[in-house]
């Protein structure tokens, strides 16, 4: 689910939150990216309670080895994403990561030596060869889904963007199969999504509209995201 979080409708209460997000949203210094932060959190216990048939409040996390958070009592798997005022949800029934990069007014970057540290021989000699117009685009999905597969790994960049070859048929990390798939689903906000282990089956996004209502972008584009397109 993709949600622009500048709508200024959506608010959610402070008593949702943990102790320790609390105790993170207390130590935020800028007064926007608190909002934001309690906004997030907000939601993402709106949508797990949906799923799960929870209140909201009472939607609870723990933290795997590496601090990725985990449903506490459910084995639903959900990864976020934001940039900007852009935030993306992904749930799934298996490990999974979303990664969302926003590129509208971003400065002009040296894009082949970022891909030539932080991506493989191949790749960076592939992005190397396309036209300049094209670099931005293809660097971003190349960037989106790595992140994405690292986010469904659990260890983040930790585990290594040069040790995952998207030019081969397969996806593998530490020998695991993941599964990626990349698009725009509006104009300038690259997406990508990857699951662990699990046969690639269609997808959809979904957008929280501004009368905080969660419909389907059209076309389809990823739907690991479980929701329907009913009122929250």
């Amino acid at each position: 689910m993709l949600c622009n979080m500048n709508m200024p409708d959506m608010t959610f209460p402070a008593s949702w939150l943990s102790e320790a997000e609390s105790a993170r949203l207390h130590a935020i210094s800028r007064p926007e990216h608190a909002h934001f932060y309690l906004q997030s959190r907000g939601l993402l216990r709106t949508v797990l309670g949906h799923l799960t048939g929870q209140l909201p409040e009472k939607v609870t996390f723990a933290a795997l080895p590496h601090g990725k958070p985990q449903l506490v009592g459910n084995n639903l798997q959900f990864n976020l994403s934001h940039n900007q005022h852009w935030l993306a949800i992904a749930i799934a029934k298996s490990p999974v990561g979303i990664d969302i990069e926003f590129s509208e007014n971003t400065r002009q970057r040296a894009w082949l030596a970022v891909a030539g540290r932080f991506f493989t021989k191949e790749e960076f000699r592939y992005l190397g060869a396309l036209p300049e117009e094209d670099l931005r685009a293809a660097f971003f999905r190349f960037w989106t889904q790595k992140e994405a597969i690292l986010k469904a790994h659990g260890a983040g960049l930790n585990a290594g963007l040069h040790k995952l070859d998207l030019l081969s048929a397969l996806h593998s990390l530490d020998q695991q199969i993941y599964y990626s798939e990349y698009s725009n689903p509006i104009p300038q906000l690259h997406c990508a999504i990857s699951t662990q282990n699990v046969i690639k089956t269609p997808v959809a996004y979904y957008i929280l509209k501004e009368q905080l209502e969660i419909q389907p972008l059209m076309p389809p584009y990823i739907s690991h995201l479980c929701l329907k397109p009913n009122s929250l």
